[in-house]
């Protein structure tokens, strides 16, 4: 080690690797525009049957005498179901044909736990009943599929601070951001920051540094020039729709940003919680299912303004639905099958699947009729992965996308 670069500052220098080196590795600006994925998690367990609502069924008024309130103002969608008044946004999109909902989505012998059920949503597997070292989810055997044909940073999660089981892979690597100052090295005016950048500028110029010393010095090198270059790809982008002063609005935004500069991510994972409704449900809902229709809306009308919708597709679940009576207050306990969304400018729109029976219930759940991953299948499969592959079989498609 030079003489005049002591192991201190070479470890505050190296501390920055981690992120440096997949920069480096990323390869990122792939040729083309690639299908991008998007998994919205709407965290807690919404409650299905007040967000789609089967406005004709006499059973679903005498089961919930209190909140199916929400009928008298749901958006007609065809088929005698209504979206809740608060998506109104979605449901334009739902007649226009570039928004898919899936009803009765589930899998067999339902658990209402939220831990389990969120890892049988994130591994794709109904008998998870234990994360393992070795547990992957669907969506990081994906991102290693991916990985293996092209470079560049396949999955991302938006806002969390650990990746989740969904983005656990064998070999790819995800990373965890929350705003576009995380791809810059050289972030902040703090005092923190600049030790941290005058360590690496002393990093930099060992370049030409014998052994690991060197090493070091280039991979950072090449990961300050790589971030040089996303950073100026994200200025680059021009905002063409107006985004709610929404953490979630925030997020989507900044998927928006890599998807149009041209990242290469082709994975999103995002979270929204607060769905855990068992009590006073009416206005916690209406408040949340608001923000989420605004905020897709205007991520939705980013994409098409920039000719990237076609090439993109969101999907919104939650971990379980609720139980169809409601309980003593005003709210909904853990439940298990729910209608999903998936929105895209390549989906087929309008209403997929079986609709709910109200009269023939199990244990007072819903039954499902489609299992999850039909349409994890069908978005695999779009994407270009292989779907086998992926989740371990085949499964009966939904026929979500065009030809």
């Amino acid at each position: 080690m030079s003489k005049n670069f002591d192991r201190r500052t070479f470890m505050r220098g190296a501390a920055l690797l981690p992120f440096a080196a997949q920069l480096r590795a990323a390869s990122w600006l792939p040729s083309g525009v690639p299908r991008t994925l998007i998994v919205l998690e709407l965290e807690g367990g919404n409650d299905g049957l007040n967000t789609v609502i089967p406005l004709e069924d006499a059973n679903y008024v005498r089961l919930r005498p209190r909140l199916s309130a929400v009928k008298q103002t749901a958006v007609p969608i065809g088929n005698g179901m209504g979206l809740h008044m608060s998506l109104g946004k979605l449901a334009q999109r739902v007649q226009a044909g570039s928004c898919a909902i899936v009803s009765n989505v589930g899998y067999p012998k339902p658990d209402r736990s939220h831990f389990k059920c969120r890892d049988i949503w994130h591994s794709a597997d109904p008998q998870c009943k234990q994360v393992r070292a070795v547990t992957t989810g669907w969506l990081g055997r994906a991102a290693d599929l991916l990985a293996a044909t092209s470079g560049g940073m396949k999955a991302v999660e938006i806002g969390g601070t650990e990746i989740p089981l969904l983005l656990r892979a064998r070999n790819s690597v995800g990373l965890s951001l929350r705003r576009v100052e995380d791809f810059v090295l050289w972030a902040g005016d703090s005092a923190a920051h600049a030790k941290r950048r005058a360590a690496l500028q002393e990093l930099l110029a060992q370049r030409t540094a014998q052994g690991l010393l060197g090493y070091v010095a280039e991979v950072a090198n090449e990961a300050l020039v790589q971030s040089s270059q996303l950073s100026a790809a994200l200025k680059n982008y021009q905002q063409k729709a107006t985004y709610p002063d929404t953490q979630l609005a925030r997020s989507l935004q900044l998927i928006a940003r890599m998807v149009i500069a041209g990242f290469g991510t082709r994975l999103f994972h995002l979270g929204y919680g607060g769905f855990d409704t068992h009590a006073r449900q009416l206005p916690t809902q209406q408040s949340l299912l608001r923000e989420l229709d605004e905020a897709l809306a205007a991520f939705a009308q980013d994409l098409e303004a920039h000719g990237y919708f076609s090439q993109t597709a969101v999907l919104v679940h939650s971990e379980f639905g609720r139980r169809v009576m409601e309980n003593e207050s005003l709210g909904t306990d853990h439940g298990a099958a729910a209608p999903l969304f998936v929105l895209s400018g390549g989906v087929r729109g309008g209403l997929h699947g079986v609709a709910p029976d109200l009269a023939d219930l199990d244990d007072g759940d819903l039954k499902f009729k489609t299992d999850f991953r039909s349409v994890y299948q069908d978005l695999l499969v779009w994407l270009g992965c292989d779907a086998t592959a992926v989740l371990g079989g085949e499964f009966a498609p939904v026929g979500l996308f065009q030809s």
